[in-house]
């Protein structure tokens, strides 16, 4: 018989907020993954300086080991925004690792060394309190054991929630806190009692490296390794990470709850509360995490310890997972039937162990009357109360519902659970090859999506390589208006507002309208000294158009005078007609009330992002441009080229598309060709005579191979206008070292970055990084 909490179940029903408050909540998760050499060997090398002072960084710390990297998300407000916390953290933390190295994607180590060379957790401080407990952990439990990683799933229902709960549920003169702290113990108990079906459903970690442990009946394997026949889970084991004795403690009230983990510190059994390693715990958000702050504050959020490493999946967890795990704690507040076996806990720990080692085999579940009963009709009959539950609260929400079918059909066919997929590949493959392959697979998909920050792929490019850098160097992230890609930045003390990357407070206002206008821009330059090209400024189209006898047969561009991103330009290096030169004129009026007709200088052009004395990356950009084939039209190749995944739209991947525009069809007709024309194989095509990567051009790194003098020029030019942050454009002539010849066409008050950290050819450079390391420097 299902038996649910009727009144919560009735309260939550009548009101539809009530209802959208359980299925959210606040969430957070706990990573470590062990790093690892490509042979599958512990890496010995420091925690990467790239990520700070793991004192410091909120996000990326070290657990036991300095070879241990632990990823710690934001509290977040929905399941999908974790989960896409925690894969962003696995990308960065993959691509930030030094060479050769990768993230081991099992709960379970490779190889590892001797006990004495496996490296405790550094601090700048040696009597900081972090390894102090650190060292206690490697004398009390040995180092071996503390290797072994897993997931930390944090929660806590929302106050508004509880709070529309306490009005009906409350016991006479309960406090909020009290009632609070008696909903997370309703759920925890539920969650000891059942906790052998959590472990069943996520455990990934039946097999490990000889040597490592032992545990009766284990069987052999490929490459010196051991499999738990039927096993589920080694972590959550008895051979597993647990305190040496278990502690029981009480569930029923708060009270009880403090005074038998204080006891059991009393009794020496555990140093303490960090010492209580039960496979969930209640929790406070206060930064004193000790048992005498519990007391005082109560309890906030619970924390779920049990989880297995998956890795069938990129990022360590799936989705699913973590959905399920929140229903399995919605069970236990809405359940009516969720004591504890009383005064008997063991038997809990019994149906624990027996999962961990053989759940494979689908033992009998014992119950709290000591009776045994099938293991799949234990599974189904909690499966049956989320089914129940989600009629009555979420009847219409297939996903969820999909979710519980799918954990339903591997409680009935033990083949289909996550373990028993691991233990076939490790039979097919090995245990190495399988995890190191999973490793190297993982690290090339962050490496392909190195450009996108998940979850913000409706924000520009560049703001999300800021994004990621932030939490890579532990800096926090408050998104203050979302379609302006507007960020507030803090790192201790120190904030930093930020709009599309590279607007900051480094620069003043007035720079930045100097650097729109093209105008002004010239005019600054020129009286420093530094090459511009001469032309016209028009406002008046007919003006515009009288000025072509003063044009004709010279190389001129044609822009508008106040946008970027070569919105606008055309360029004539050739003969041109009086209506190309009016059509030009058009578009770039399309764009600006004003535009410029100005001399075109020869030369390859090239982008320096300067950052106040520096310049961090240059760019050689080449016109948008097709390679004919002989066989494909113009329309055909293009079609082609945008097809490649790098290439996107309104800078939301680090190539932009090529567009057949007006400009694109007029840049055609100059070479006596249209879309529909077919070029001849090797000829190159150009849709564009200006570069920009914006309009479709090509990128390619030469930092590290350009001439000084060109690095001088572009910081003198950004220090002429009084620029912090500037891209400034310079044409290089056909002999770099006619340095007269060399112009500067233009400034930009908000360069793109995304150009330079994710090139059509050569080194990425990490233009995040130095923006977040200029900003807080």
């Amino acid at each position: 018989m299902i038996k649910l909490d009727s009144q919560f179940i009735a309260q939550i029903k009548s009101n539809p907020h009530m209802i959208q408050q359980l299925f959210s909540g606040h969430f957070g998760l706990e990573k470590e993954n062990l790093r690892v050499t490509p042979s599958g060997n512990l890496a010995l090398t420091p925690h990467p300086p790239i990520f700070g002072p793991k004192e410091e960084n909120p996000y990326i710390k070290t657990d036991f080991s300095e070879s241990q990297v632990e990823m710690i998300t934001p509290v977040c407000d929905s399941v999908d925004d974790v989960y896409n916390a925690i894969t962003n953290l696995h990308h960065i933390v993959s691509l930030a690792l030094p060479k050769d190295e990768y993230l081991w994607p099992n709960s379970n180590p490779g190889l590892i060394p001797d006990e004495e060379n496996i490296p405790i957790a550094v601090y700048r401080n040696k009597e900081d309190s972090s390894r102090l407990y650190r060292e206690h952990l490697a004398t009390e439990y040995g180092k071996k054991i503390q290797l072994l990683s897993g997931i930390h799933y944090n929660f806590s229902f929302s106050d508004e929630f509880l709070k529309a709960l306490f009005q009906t549920s409350r016991t006479e003169n309960e406090t909020f806190q009290d009632f609070k702290n008696r909903i997370y113990l309703k759920v925890a108990k539920y969650f000891m009692k059942n906790r052998w079906l959590l472990i069943y459903l996520t455990g990934a970690g039946p097999a490990y490296m000889e040597g490592f442990t032992t545990v009766s009946g284990a069987e052999n394997a490929a490459e010196n390794a051991r499999i738990l026949k039927d096993g589920i889970s080694l972590r959550n084991s008895s051979a597993g990470y647990k305190n040496k004795d278990a502690l029981h403690v009480d569930y029923d009230t708060f009270d009880g709850y403090i005074h038998s983990i204080a006891k059991h510190i009393e009794n020496g059994q555990i140093n303490s509360m960090r010492e209580f390693y039960n496979p969930i715990r209640l929790k406070n958000s206060h930064t004193d995490q000790s048992l005498e702050s519990l007391a005082q504050k109560g309890v906030e959020y619970l924390e779920i310890r049990s989880i297995d490493l998956n890795p069938l999946e990129e990022n360590g967890i799936a989705k699913e997972t973590l959905h399920f795990i929140h229903l399995f704690l919605l069970t236990g507040l809405l359940s009516e039937n969720n004591e504890l076996c009383p005064n008997n806990q063991q038997i809990s720990d019994k149906n624990e162990e027996l999962v961990a080692l053989s759940g494979l085999a689908h033992p009998n579940i014992t119950e709290c009357d000591h009776s045994e009963v099938a293991f799949s009709e234990a599974g189904l009959k909690e499966i049956a109360k989320m089914e129940a539950f989600l009629t009555e609260l979420a009847p219409k929400n297939d996903y969820l519902a999909n979710v519980v079918a799918l954990q339903k059909a591997r409680v009935v066919d033990a083949s289909k659970t996550i373990a028993a997929r691991v233990t076939q590949e490790i039979k097919e493959h090995g245990y190495l090859t399988f995890h190191l392959n999973t490793a190297k697979t993982s690290f090339e998909t962050a490496d392909a999506f190195a450009y996108r920050f998940i979850g913000a792929e409706d924000m520009e490019l560049s703001t999300q390589i800021v994004w990621k850098s932030a939490w890579k160097k532990g800096v926090k992230v408050d998104v203050l208006d979302r379609a302006e890609n507007f960020l507030r930045l803090t790192l201790g003390n120190k904030s930093e507002l930020v709009k599309q990357a590279t607007k900051t407070s480094k620069d003043n206002y007035v720079s930045v309208l100097a650097m729109e206008n093209k105008v002004v821009t010239k005019q600054i330059l020129a009286e420093h000294q530094i090459r511009v090209p001469h032309g016209e400024n028009h406002t008046q189209f007919e003006e515009a158009i009288m000025s072509y006898p003063t044009f004709s047969g010279k190389q001129i561009v044609i822009k508008p005078k106040s946008t970027n991103y070569g919105i606008g330009i055309s360029i004539f290096k050739d003969f041109f007609t009086k209506e190309a030169f009016e059509e030009a004129i058009k578009i770039a009026f399309s764009h600006d009330s004003s535009i410029m007709i100005e001399e075109f200088i020869p030369g390859d052009e090239y982008r320096f992002l300067v950052m106040g004395d520096d310049v961090v990356a240059v760019l050689k950009r080449i016109p948008a441009n097709v390679v004919g084939d002989g066989i494909h039209t113009v329309r055909e190749l293009v079609e082609q080229k945008n097809d490649d995944p790098l290439r996107g739209t309104h800078h939301l991947k680090p190539l932009e598309k090529i567009q057949q525009g007006p400009e694109e069809t007029l840049m055609l007709s100059q070479q006596n060709l249209s879309f529909e024309d077919v070029p001849p194989s090797g000829k190159t095509v150009y849709l564009r005579e200006n570069s920009n990567i914006s309009t479709g051009g090509d990128s390619i790194n030469v930092t590290d191979q350009m001439d000084d003098y060109y690095k001088d020029l572009a910081v003198k030019a950004s220090k002429a206008i009084q620029a912090e942050i500037c891209g400034v454009d310079i044409i290089i002539p056909p002999n770099p070292k006619d340095y007269d010849s060399a112009a500067i066409i233009e400034l930009n008050f908000n360069p793109a970055t995304h150009m330079h950290a994710f090139p059509y050819k050569g080194e990425r450079v990490l233009t995040g990084d130095k923006i977040i390391d200029y900003l807080f420097k």
